[in-house]
């Protein structure tokens, strides 16, 4: 496989995106510390806690990694680069303005997005004999 090919672009978009589905269901589902604490019958309670609750306001901050790295991949898909590149910074952006906190789970998602990037950008073939552009020996 070429190091410069749509398909190799897809296959890192599709990886991103894997990322950080895994990732967002892991930080919704994964209980950040638990606490004991006593009701009012006297008995100790144990609750866990979570970084994310169910509402919407919430939520949408593992869900904008997700939606960032399926643009990618379809656009990587349709071989459109722009799109691409436009998620590609996004996602960035999201990871450093989160670094202190669930930004830096999504690292290895825009580096993977960086490097479909990469894969999918122009290359440039070497002229073939006829088209040289320089004139020939007879």
């Amino acid at each position: 496989m070429k190091w410069r090919d749509w398909r190799l672009a897809f296959y890192l978009a599709a990886a991103g995106l894997l990322w950080s589905v895994v990732v967002g269901v892991l930080l919704y589902l994964l209980p950040l510390g638990t606490s004991v604490g006593a009701s009012s019958s006297g008995a100790e309670v144990e609750t866990r806690e979570r970084v994310f609750t169910l509402s919407l306001s919430s939520v949408w901050l593992l869900i904008v990694p997700v939606l960032l790295c399926a643009l990618a991949a379809w656009a990587a898909a349709r071989h459109h680069r722009t799109p691409l590149i436009i998620a590609a910074v996004l996602l960035a952006v999201f990871a450093l303005l989160g670094l202190l906190s669930i930004g830096v789970a999504y690292v290895p998602a825009v580096l993977l997005l960086i490097v479909s990037v990469l894969a999918s950008s122009p290359v440039r073939q070497a002229p073939t004999d006829g088209d040289s552009g320089r004139p020939q020996r007879e």
